[in-house]
């Protein structure tokens, strides 16, 4: 799959935002000499939803439209902003949005399923945006800015594999939270980060199954080390995807997910799209010594 990548006058602006804000938001030279690099998006596996008007910016994660209706940004996720407070680099997201943003036309696409990933618990529309004027996707350019990490969910994993690719540019050139280079963590780690958001990477030890519930060990001794699990009534969505947890026993794999406390740091997931499995000649990242 071709991302094009269009960035017209984008650096002049970030100077200026970091300039305002404290925030450590770091241009890669190779970046910042590209005037070509806002992110067009394939939006092929979604419905959609037509052209709309965005009034205003109302937190760095949703957008109130011309009619009322607010939408939240799917598949991705600020690591450093909660409802209490907002870091630097959701300040940042929130000002390029608005810059970006208000005023301007959008197009709305959102799954193709009827039934569930439409709306979140509080009404919200669950969508992606495309910038009318020059078919900017909102979300893919976040993230190829090292502003937002990607966060596919099992009701909206269509861009899954895109804003992957667009992350793993940022995080090659030493983007916003990227810049210091701990936002990937070891399976080691995973155990002083309990109940936080991760993303670990490392070399699967063994695959096993354990009624009718897999597992995949990251170390020598399952019950101390970390674990990645996928529940019974999940595993049908990897065979859905041809996908066997199973075989992947010495593989490189790049899981994100809530760090929990059992039998050592565990992460369940419940859809394919949470878990990169890396190419057979790739090294982890982060070796992990177990």
């Amino acid at each position: 799959m071709i991302i094009q990548f269009r960035l017209p006058h984008i650096l002049p602006f970030l100077i200026v935002l970091a300039s305002i804000l404290s925030a450590p938001f770091v241009i890669a030279p190779s970046y910042a000499q590209d005037e070509e690099r806002f992110p067009e998006g394939d939006f092929s596996a979604l419905r959609n939803y037509g052209l709309t008007r965005v009034v205003e910016v109302v937190t760095p994660q949703t957008i109130k439209l011309s009619n009322g209706e607010i939408v939240n940004l799917v598949g991705v996720r600020l690591p450093d902003y909660t409802v209490e407070r907002a870091g630097p680099f959701a300040q940042t997201t929130f000002k390029i949005l608005k810059d970006m943003l208000e005023g301007k036309e959008v197009n709305l696409y959102r799954t193709k399923n009827k039934d569930v990933g439409r709306t979140n618990r509080l009404g919200h529309t669950l969508a992606h945006l495309e910038r009318q004027s020059d078919k900017t996707w909102v979300q893919g350019t976040l993230v190829r800015l090292g502003l937002v990490q990607a966060r596919p969910m099992q009701e909206n994993p269509e861009m899954a594999d895109q804003l992957y690719a667009l992350e793993q540019a940022a995080r090659e050139d030493k983007l916003g939270i990227w810049a210091e280079g701990g936002a990937v963590i070891t399976p080691a780690e995973a155990e002083n980060l309990m109940n936080s958001f991760q993303i670990v990477e490392g070399r699967v030890r063994s695959a096993a199954i354990k009624q009718n519930r897999i597992y995949l060990n990251f170390g020598k001794n399952w019950r101390t080390d970390f674990t990645v699990s996928i529940a019974p009534e999940n595993r049908r969505h990897f065979s859905k995807a041809r996908l066997n947890p199973l075989e992947w026993n010495g593989r490189v794999v790049r899981v994100r997910g809530w760090v929990e406390s059992y039998n050592g740091a565990l992460i369940e997931i419940n859809h394919p799209s949470a878990i990169e499995i890396l190419p057979l000649e790739q090294p982890a990242e982060n070796p992990d010594e177990n």
